[in-house]
């Protein structure tokens, strides 16, 4: 019964670890888990509602407790941190968030303590902000308000949900 005997399995040997150029190391810094290596923890968790995504319906509301991304079409209320619409995004509905960067389109009202309307943007509704830019280019109908401090901290949870009285010149 020689011939049927498997040889004896041998240890584990060390691995010598090859020390890697600091752009290496950047490469793969996403790979890295030990301790001995600690990544800092990202601010923001970031979730992405992607260009071939359509979201459709009534009384719906999005939450976000990060960073939301929006490239497709939304027809619903945005809550979240920080909300950035995409060139090719379309939301139809209240944005409530602490700071909103626009580069597409929106029809409805934002509230936010930071709005930046990008030279892409296209906005129909009202906003409602402490800090305002809009960038040449960018296209803004509605009207503007001066959020005061002590808005700012219940405002940033829900959307606004009294209508704005109406103009009358």
């Amino acid at each position: 019964m020689v011939f049927n005997r498997k040889p004896e399995p041998k240890p584990f040997e060390p691995v010598q670890v090859e020390k890697r150029s600091p752009s290496f190391a950047a490469d793969t810094a996403d790979l890295r888990t030990t301790p001995s290596d600690p990544r800092p923890e990202p601010a923001l968790v970031e979730s992405v509602i992607g260009s071939d995504l359509s979201i459709e319906g009534q009384s719906i509301t999005i939450r976000c407790k990060g960073l939301l991304r929006v490239n497709g079409n939304i027809q619903a209320d945005l809550h979240g941190k920080k909300l950035i619409v995409g060139s090719e995004a379309t939301i139809t509905g209240a944005i409530a968030a602490e700071a909103v960067d626009v580069y597409g389109k929106v029809q409805g009202s934002i509230e936010a303590t930071s709005v930046m309307l990008r030279a892409s943007a296209d906005v129909e509704g009202d906003i409602m902000s402490r800090t305002l830019s809009i960038e040449p280019g960018a296209s803004f109908d509605g009207r503007a308000r001066k959020m005061s401090d002590r808005t700012i901290p219940e405002k940033a949870r829900e959307p606004m949900v009294s209508p704005l009285p109406a103009f009358h010149s």
